[in-house]
């Protein structure tokens, strides 16, 4: 968990619009960044969209698969299953911790998918909450190697009671008004650690779907089927 999700078809020139509201700095869009995935589906190892940077944040993209700054190699060849990290112990953690220090980000989705049922039949959910936005933002940690290739990782704590049923983790998800304070590092480990997407209980919206399919991309991906029981 986290391992796949939904993220938003938006240009640059709407994803600024949108982040114009809530963020109280400037910030600027990478002109040479590769293409986001978008879609339905968004796999691990995909190309993402993220914004962060401590001073001027930077609407940019990176590969969905964290590879820390001092690896001395190409990110396909990082073995470590980094796509996630907990929030509890990432600062602390030799892979994460510069990333924690530096390299905040958030990555906007329209919602994300957890499986529940025994294996072999397993059944996947879409879990989004309710919000004014047309998107919400995970919590992440992004990092630029050698080779100029960015990575990031999805930060995850424990779930909040109300979807606790479907996994105990779920992606942190950042209020807007705590966006800014999040990526520039002015809210701190302790407060992060402690209080940082954790105001959603009650407003998650969440329903079964389709068995996922490694190349479904379109929206009957999310769409429901069955009963949410």
């Amino acid at each position: 968990m986290c391992g796949r999700f939904s993220a938003p078809s938006l240009t640059a020139a709407q994803m600024m619009e949108i982040m114009e509201g809530f963020l109280r700095g400037p910030f600027r869009v990478d002109a040479d960044a590769l293409p986001a995935a978008g879609g339905y589906n968004v796999k691990p190892t995909q190309q993402v969209s993220v914004l962060g940077g401590m001073e001027v944040p930077v609407l940019t993209t990176a590969r969905w698969w964290f590879v820390p700054h001092w690896f001395d190699g190409r990110a396909e060849d990082w073995t470590q299953t980094t796509f996630n990290a907990r929030i509890e112990s990432a600062s602390e953690k030799p892979a994460f911790r510069a990333a924690w220090a530096k390299g905040r980000c958030i990555i906007p989705a329209l919602g994300y998918f957890e499986w529940t049922g025994p294996k072999g039949g397993r059944k996947p959910w879409f879990i989004s909450v309710e919000t004014n936005l047309p998107v919400i933002f995970m919590a992440g940690l992004a990092s630029r190697l050698r080779d100029g290739t960015r990575t990031c990782a999805v930060l995850t704590r424990p779930a909040a009671p109300q979807i606790a049923g479907l996994h105990d983790r779920m992606p942190v998800i950042v209020p807007p008004e705590e966006i800014e304070d999040w990526i520039t590092g002015r809210m701190g480990t302790e407060a992060a650690q402690g209080r940082l997407g954790t105001g959603w209980d009650g407003r998650f919206r969440f329903h079964r779907v389709a068995p996922l399919t490694r190349d479904a991309e379109g929206p009957e991906v999310i769409e429901p089927v069955g009963d949410s029981d």
